[in-house]
């Protein structure tokens, strides 16, 4: 569901004054992101000093987001990782509410600005982000304290194919054919560790300090298959690297401790890249009103995706 309100200014002068009483931060706001979650700059165009999220007033529970604060206050800072932290108000607390003009009541957190600059597609980047996320995977206390939720349950597939609506029955037959190929070569599940899982590792969601990677948007962490955030940067690097991709999962891989992809880890990630696929398809279905052109690409890009990776040709495996 969108925000309902079409006044921006109203909502960004409502989240400075609140800024002001409840974190003594006195600062110009301005709108980043307007989406399902609404996301806010405090501070001048170029150097802003905070960032506010106010969270979807629907679907995300407040234990949830009280977990995902409690994760980030409890990550430890090594070398290679560091994460923004939510900030506490004058009264101690980490999430808040705020009347929101058009959108009732919703929470409110304050984080801290990540340090350095955006993520790109090289190599040397693409190692120290794969660096970050085996210091992040190896943190075990963060499983205790992470959101209740099952990530790449089994099952969840299949939800989500089944809510397509009739009138893309061409694009739902491919994936329930592709999923069935998958599923026909004994590709039907997550192998590797369980635990804490950042569940969006994309590299919209990193900056590089120097040799530091600050991880940010942890709004779908919780607890399930490691190799979901692996697979996470493996379908990035297949949609937005083209023929660059292999070079880069390899030097992301090598930044893991992994020198190489073996068959039990290339078939899992052919599962779970189908998996966070249509984990985004189910985003669009649960919050987004798109038109049937708009419905017609993003199937059949989902129905592409899971062809190849039940084929064994995504390109960011070639050659493993």
């Amino acid at each position: 569901m969108m925000v309902a309100t079409n006044d921006t200014a109203a909502v960004e002068r409502v989240v400075a004054a609140a800024l002001e009483a409840e974190y003594r931060l006195s600062a110009e706001v301005r709108t980043v992101v307007r989406g399902v979650n609404w996301t806010l700059a405090a501070g001048p165009d170029r150097a802003p000093v905070a960032y506010v999220r106010l969270y979807r007033p629907e679907g995300r529970p407040k234990a949830e987001i009280a977990a995902e604060l409690a994760v980030l206050d409890a990550v430890v800072a090594t070398d290679r990782l560091d994460v923004a932290r939510a900030v506490a108000s004058q009264k101690g607390q980490l999430l808040t509410q705020l009347e929101v003009p058009g959108s009732g009541t919703r929470p409110m957190a304050v984080f801290q600005v990540a340090a350095g600059e955006p993520v790109r597609a090289r190599p040397d980047d693409l190692r120290a982000a794969g660096a970050a996320l085996a210091d992040l995977h190896g943190q075990t206390q963060l499983a205790a304290l992470a959101p209740q939720r099952e990530l790449a349950a089994e099952g969840e597939i299949d939800r989500t194919i089944a809510r397509i609506e009739d009138g893309f029955a061409t694009e739902r037959a491919r994936l329930v054919a592709a999923v069935a190929d998958l599923r026909g070569q004994g590709m039907n599940r997550a192998a590797g560790p369980a635990g804490f899982c950042h569940g969006d590792f994309r590299m919209a969601n990193l900056h590089r300090a120097i040799d530091r990677i600050v991880m940010f948007d942890f709004d779908d962490c919780g607890l399930g298959p490691q190799w979901l955030d692996l697979a996470t940067v493996g379908w990035w690097l297949e949609l937005a690297t083209g023929d660059g991709a292999a070079e880069l999962w390899r030097a992301f891989l090598t930044g893991y401790d992994r020198a190489k992809d073996d068959a039990e880890l290339s078939n899992s990630l052919r599962w779970l890249v189908a998996v966070q696929h249509l984990r985004s398809l189910r985003f669009l279905q649960d919050y987004c009103q798109l038109d049937t052109e708009t419905w017609v690409d993003a199937l059949g890009s989902a129905a592409g995706m899971v062809e190849r990776a039940a084929s064994g040709s995504l390109r960011f495996l070639r050659g493993s």
